[in-house]
């Protein structure tokens, strides 16, 4: 489970009993689910990872990729495979801008992806 970064929305990540992995935001008052996030495979490769950033986007290692949301909408927005080398659930860690994304890669690497800032600051 992850809050937003201005603690307001709650996420969580986890895998049905068929399992299917999923993401979806919570409404806290309610203790009810608010939307679930479409774009995973009908059944993941192990432990789907994900991370919050700026208020504003959702990223999730699944598929040999990452893929990433608005938080605001549960279609997927975008999905990135870092140049290959990612193993099948990468884990992955957006600082806490938002301009960079740290994922694990194959033979014990590590892959860090960069927005225009991101690369402005490498």
């Amino acid at each position: 489970m992850a809050y937003s970064a201005d603690g307001t929305r709650l996420f969580s990540c986890g895998t049905s009993k068929d399992g299917e992995s999923y993401i979806v935001e919570w409404n806290e008052s309610e203790g009810a689910v608010k939307r679930t996030y479409q774009g995973f495979r009908k059944r993941s490769f192990g432990v789907v990872q994900f991370n919050t950033t700026k208020n504003r986007f959702l990223a999730a290692g699944d598929d040999f990729s990452i893929k990433f949301w608005d938080m605001d909408n549960i279609q997927l927005l975008t999905t990135a495979d870092a140049d290959g080398g990612l193993p099948a659930s990468p884990r992955i860690r957006l600082n806490k801008d938002g301009t960079l994304l740290a994922a694990s890669a194959n033979e014990n690497g590590i892959k860090v992806l960069a927005n225009a800032d991101g690369m402005r600051w490498l």
